[in-house]
């Protein structure tokens, strides 16, 4: 069948629609039908551009992450030096109330998704992988500017990535003691005391 010229916008309409129902609701209680109301359209419509429900549901948390990293991206592209860009992210990943809260209770939906449903986890695996791989590049990028110590980039890429999807998933399900000033400084901190490189001393004249 052939796509009109509204067929993009109204398909971006329903992912948008659906990944923020998601993010309110839960995965699996979303129904066709609520993407439907919110729209303004009928259910049929929704069947136009995507089959079935996990059509729309998988389709929604994909176009969601890819929504995230394009921000983010477009945003530490205005930062100039690796340490100064990887606090950036930091900012721009603690999930505070609005959008960036609903992005990370969708990525939390789609890791349990994921973990139960193989035909998920290519999907998964790809936008991980660029995650990491972006987290890789900034701490390469700032030891050869001398900027960040000389340790093992791939593993405190991993480091560094575990220690935000842990701190944001104990702060999203109400872990004790844990809040967004908490979050922030335990990953500041992460930075400061195992990344950056210690200052030069300047030679005593004399």
């Amino acid at each position: 069948m052939a796509n009109g010229p509204g067929d993009d916008g109204r398909r971006q309409e329903i992912l948008q629609a659906t990944w923020q129902l998601i993010a309110e609701r839960g995965y699996h209680a979303v129904r066709v039908a609520d993407i439907a109301a919110v729209c303004g359209t009928s259910t049929g419509t929704i069947h136009y551009y995507f089959p079935g429900k996990q059509d729309v549901l998988t389709e929604a948390l994909r176009y969601c992450v890819q929504q995230a990293f394009d921000r983010q991206q477009a945003a530490l592209q205005r930062v100039s030096g690796a340490k100064q860009r990887l606090l950036t992210l930091i900012d721009l990943q603690l999930p505070k109330p609005g959008h960036v809260r609903s992005e990370w209770l969708i990525w939390i939906q789609f890791w349990a998704e994921a973990a139960l449903r193989p035909e998920l986890q290519p999907i998964h695996k790809d936008f991980y992988t660029r995650w990491h791989q972006a987290v890789l590049r900034l701490i390469t990028r700032g030891q050869q500017d001398g900027e960040l110590r000389d340790v093992d980039p791939v593993g405190a890429t991993h480091r560094f990535t575990a220690l935000t999807d842990g701190l944001a998933i104990q702060l999203l399900s109400g872990a004790p003691g844990m809040d967004l000033p908490t979050m922030r400084r335990l990953l500041v901190d992460f930075i400061e005391n195992d990344l950056a490189a210690p200052p030069k001393r300047r030679r005593a004249t004399g």
